[in-house]
Formats: C-alpha cells, sequence, structure tokens
C-alpha cells in the first residue's frame, strides 16, 4: 500500500509538471499572455507576473481614500489584464462543489496577503512561493484521494463506468466533463488531448484505472487554470477603445464574487450560449444568484473581513479581569453580527446606514447576559429591540464589533478610532509609525485611557495620528474590552465624549448617529465592495462607474442588495481597458 501512495505522489507530480508546462505555454484559464503563472509540481514555483492591476494607496487596513476625506478612493493609472488567485475560501468552496466530499482536514495552503483588508484584492497581486506550491499539491492529492475514496461518490464524478486501464473512452469522457467544471470553460483541443494522454499514461503506470483518474484529478486542482482567475477580455462591439470580458469570464466572476465560489451549471450554460456579454443578461444571472444561500455565506465573507470579525474566533481574555468571559462567546459575538448583516441585506433589504443606529439586533442567551437584557426564547439566535438601559445600537454597540479590535487586558480607544475612519469611513491616516519614532513609557498609576492617550499624544510625531483616531475611539470608553458597560475606568468617571471633523458627540449612541449622516459612510461601502468586486483597487477606468455606483446607492435608500446586481452589470465590472 505504501508503494502504491508513494508511485501515485510521483505519477501525479509528473503529470503537473507536464500538464501546467502546456498549459503556461500558451492559454491559462481563457486564454492570454502576459505573466501567466507556471506550476511545476512540489519542486517549482508560482507566480502570477501579470497580476498588477492594484491601483494606487493600497495600504492595509482599508486606508485607500483621497486626502479630500470624503470615502472616494485615490483612483491609481488604468490597468489590463489581470490573473487572480483563488482565496483560500474560493479554492476550498470550489473544491467541495466540483468534488462532492468534505473539505475538512485538507492541508492548508498558502494565503493570499490582503490589499486594503481584502484578500479578494490581494488575490491580484504577489506571487505563491515553492513552499506554497508544495502545499497546493498536498491539498490536491488529498482532496482527490477523499473523492475517490468514497465507491458512491467517485461513480457520480465519473460520467461512465471503465472498462479497465486501456478505456481511453471513458477516461477521454471524464477529462472534458471534470476538466470543464475544474476550468470553469471547455478544454482545448490541446488541453483535451494531453490530459486525456496523461489519465491513460497514470492509469497505465499504476495499474488501475480509477487511481489514474484520482492522479488527474489531483493535477487538475493544481493547474494554474483552476487555481487562477484569468481575466483577458475579447473586443466589445460596443467600444473600440475597451475589451469586454467573454461570456466564461463573466460567468466565474459573477459567481466568485457573488457566491464564493464556482460557476454553476446555469452560468456555465449561459457562458455556452455567450448570453453574459450585456447587462442585462449578467444582472438576470444576479438575481438569481443573489436568491442562493451561497450568496449569503458571500457577502458574510465580505463583512467579516470588512469588520475583521475572524479575529473573534480565538477571542481571549482573562477570567480575572472579565468574569463573564467564555470561549464561546467570540463565536457568539461573530455570529450576532453577521446574522444582523445577513437580515439587513437579504430579508429587510433595508437601508445600510439604518445599520449604525438601530436598536435591533440578534442575540442568544449568553450574549443577553452580556448585554443585561432578557434572554431571547429558545436556545438559538433571535431578534430582539435593545432597551435604552443597554446603552447600545447599531453596529458600534455590538460586542464583538468592539471587542475585535482591543487588547487582551483592556479597551484600545487608538485601535477602535482607526477602525472607524479607515474602514467605515475610508480616511487616509499614516498605519505605522516612523521607524525611528521613540515612544514614551507608559503613564502610571490608576488613571482612565483618556488621560493615559492625552500624556502619550504629548509626543508631536504620536500626536499626528492620534489627535485624528483617539477623539473618535475614547466615544466608546464606557464598553470594556468585552463590549460590556461600564460606569468607571479604574474606579474613575468615564467621559465619553468624542470628536472629529468639528462635530462633538456623545458616546457610542452620539458616534452612531454621526456615522450615519456622515457623507463618507455611502462611499466608503461602495469603494470597498468594488475593489472586492473586481479585485483591484480602483483605477482611473473606474472612476464614472464609482460616481454612479455612489449615486445610484444614495438615490435606491442605501440597499445593498440592489447595490450588488448595480456592480456587476456595471462597466467597470463587465470591461477593462485595451493594453497599451
Amino acid at each position: 500500500m505504501r508503494r502504491i501512495e508513494i508511485s501515485a505522489r510521483v505519477v501525479t507530480a509528473s503529470l503537473v509538471a507536464v500538464l501546467c508546462a502546456g498549459a503556461c505555454a500558451g492559454r491559462v484559464g481563457g486564454g492570454g499572455s502576459g505573466g501567466a503563472p507556471s506550476t511545476t509540481g512540489a519542486a517549482g514555483s508560482q507566480t502570477s507576473g501579470g497580476a498588477g492591476a492594484t491601483g494606487a494607496g493600497g495600504a492595509a487596513g482599508g486606508a485607500i481614500s483621497s486626502p479630500q476625506n470624503d470615502g472616494w478612493p485615490a483612483f491609481g493609472p488604468a490597468t489590463a489584464f489581470q490573473l487572480r488567485r483563488l482565496t483560500t475560501e474560493q479554492y476550498t468552496t470550489s473544491a467541495r462543489t466540483l468534488l462532492g466530499v468534505s473539505t475538512a482536514g485538507m492541508p492548508a495552503i498558502e494565503e493570499v496577503s490582503p490589499v486594503g483588508g481584502f484578500a479578494a484584492i490581494g488575490a491580484a497581486s504577489g506571487s505563491v512561493s515553492g513552499m506554497g506550491v508544495a502545499q497546493f499539491e498536498n491539498a490536491a492529492r488529498f482532496l482527490a484521494h477523499a473523492a475517490f475514496a468514497d465507491a458512491a461518490n467517485k461513480q457520480k464524478l465519473v460520467p461512465c463506468t471503465p472498462a479497465g486501464v486501456a478505456d481511453t473512452t471513458c477516461l477521454g469522457s471524464f477529462v472534458a466533463a471534470f476538466g470543464k467544471r475544474a476550468f470553469r470553460r471547455p478544454l482545448t483541443a490541446d488541453e483535451q488531448t494531453r490530459y486525456a494522454a496523461a489519465a491513460a499514461q497514470a492509469a497505465k503506470d499504476l495499474g488501475d484505472v480509477w487511481q489514474g483518474l484520482e492522479a488527474i484529478t489531483s493535477a487538475f486542482l493544481q493547474s494554474p487554470s483552476f487555481i487562477y482567475l484569468a481575466e483577458v477580455g475579447e473586443p466589445d462591439p460596443a467600444s473600440a477603445g475597451r475589451l469586454r470580458f467573454s461570456s466564461y469570464e463573466m460567468a466565474s466572476r459573477l459567481s466568485y464574487f457573488l457566491t464564493n465560489d464556482a460557476p454553476d451549471d446555469m452560468l456555465l450554460a449561459a457562458a455556452a450560449s455567450n448570453a453574459l456579454v450585456t447587462p442585462a443578461a449578467v444582472q438576470a444571472q444576479a438575481t438569481r444568484l443573489l436568491a442562493l444561500s451561497e450568496a449569503h455565506a458571500a457577502v458574510g465573507s465580505f463583512f467579516r473581513a470588512l469588520l475583521a470579525l475572524d479575529n473573534l474566533d480565538t477571542l481571549t481574555r482573562p477570567v480575572e479581569l472579565f468574569p463573564k468571559y467564555t470561549a464561546t462567546l467570540g463565536p457568539a459575538m461573530k455570529q450576532e453580527t453577521l446574522t444582523f448583516l445577513d437580515d439587513l441585506v437579504f430579508t429587510s433589504d433595508g437601508d445600510y446606514r439604518h445599520a449604525y443606529d438601530t436598536t435591533d439586533t440578534f442575540i442568544n442567551a449568553e450574549l443577553a447576559g452580556l448585554y443585561g437584557v432578557p434572554a431571547p426564547a429558545g436556545t438559538g439566535f433571535a431578534r430582539v429591540t435593545l432597551p435604552a438601559s443597554a446603552h447600545r445600537a447599531g453596529l458600534l454597540g455590538q460586542a464583538g464589533v468592539l471587542a475585535a479590535r482591543d487588547h487582551a487586558d483592556g479597551t484600545s480607544p487608538t485601535r477602535r478610532g482607526l477602525f472607524v475612519l479607515t474602514r467605515l469611513l475610508c480616511q487616509d491616516l499614516p498605519l505605522a509609525p516612523p521607524a525611528n519614532l521613540t515612544i514614551p513609557p507608559p503613564p502610571t498609576g490608576m488613571i482612565t485611557a483618556r488621560q493615559r492617550l492625552e500624556q502619550h499624544a504629548t509626543n508631536a510625531v504620536c500626536a499626528a495620528c492620534h489627535h485624528q483616531t483617539d477623539p473618535v475611539g475614547l466615544a466608546l470608553e464606557h464598553f470594556d474590552a468585552m463590549g460590556v458597560w461600564r460606569d468607571t475606568d479604574h474606579g474613575l468617571p468615564i467621559d465619553d465624549t468624542g470628536t472629529y471633523g468639528g462635530q462633538t458627540f456623545q458616546g457610542e449612541l452620539g458616534l452612531g448617529a454621526m456615522l450615519r449622516d456622515h457623507a463618507a459612510l455611502e462611499p466608503c461601502l461602495v469603494q470597498s465592495l468594488y475593489g472586492a468586486a473586481v479585485g483591484h483597487l480602483a483605477t482611473d477606468y473606474d472612476r464614472a462607474t464609482f460616481t454612479s455606483l455612489v449615486h445610484d446607492f444614495g438615490a435606491n435608500g442605501a440597499r445593498l442588495k440592489a447595490l450588488l446586481a448595480s456592480i456587476v452589470a456595471s462597466d467597470g465590472f463587465r470591461t477593462l481597458p485595451k493594453p497599451n
């Protein structure tokens, strides 16, 4: 058994080297040239040399706005063809959909480095290391083995019953059917020939047709045409100065944006009939996709990145300081915010601005204890209207949104303020101090966070940023590092007065009201969502699209589902500039 496993690995690595060498020499993921990635097995390397469409100002943390502080992006130079790697989440969901098996236990693959806080934007830049290629090989082999280890599942995958190792007809049928779903387009004639030949050779070398099919499946999952979205475009009859994405490219763009998964059969069928080249046809498919359960997960993934909610999965607090802490509180906090936003987008189809002043939320018994309100009926999450005694409303009143950026032993008004300004208003702030900065020693004694930060900001270099972030974050000081209301800080009265942009407000309720009406709130959300949709920071080519999206978002009551449909029908999503 050990000999067979080693032989299978050698065969798989050899297949990937041969097949990917051919793929990278010509057409990758739909066509084109200009820096296509290469994969050469465990000993090779994989890069995305042509994926440079990252615009300007892409500092981690979301500070990508213009100096006007109005929530609009700093439009960078237009860039044409880009390659986008599937994010870890997209790779996992695609493999699960493609193979029909659980991905639990899959070996880790190299993460995409976020840009502007989003892996979906970072996926178009950077490269995969040699170790990353080995990780993709391990993951692909694990997934292929899981798919073929189950007798019933492998029969579903293979559209025929192979008669033996020499059944090239059946092997060819599998390659064509599976390859179309894996590459999200039909295989070229050359790919069909090479993959079918490689499958036959693997079956012969391993002495088992099913092991040959497993090996070629692993090779598909390591191909650049599976791992990357190559967005090349084709001539646009509506404009000689630009390209439009082909129907197959649009099927992938639509699906990965709205469902975070590979195109389903209906999308592939629409692509096969070249039906995804008009705004109306694209918007019709978007309406269908937004009605699927996968769309809820995709929107949740966007908000998890925007609000850094995954930090809550490993939330820890010392129980001697926070007696209400339990290991299940972090995930419960995360679930509250995701359920709240899912309801806003899909059930209520509500005004995004109300996310900052509504007293409605979704809690379970544990969170009810944290908020000091009666527990809802049942054991799960339920909608509640928080009373005035809870002193909280909207996203910034939710424990998880607060705690996700605090220290383990205390609040961080600076981090809270930075989050509000950069992630919710897209303000352009310095996110890292100078390398030669001398940080003064922390103040001693029992003082409030406001007093501590006032002393800290006496350093002129520190003050440049802290004078902007701290007056915002200090408005949230009545909530401790676990999001629990408190009357005092170290036994001293809390001053939760906040200021920003010449406005003064009181506490979390006042900050939420300020945000709700701030001119940067809507453009900032459009900026983040649009960047995640197109896979790069906004460029000059996106300027007209962005302006239209911001206008329509406000005019249509700031409804996110309508915004999603508008984005995919826009010129910025459907077309790209011609390369010089």
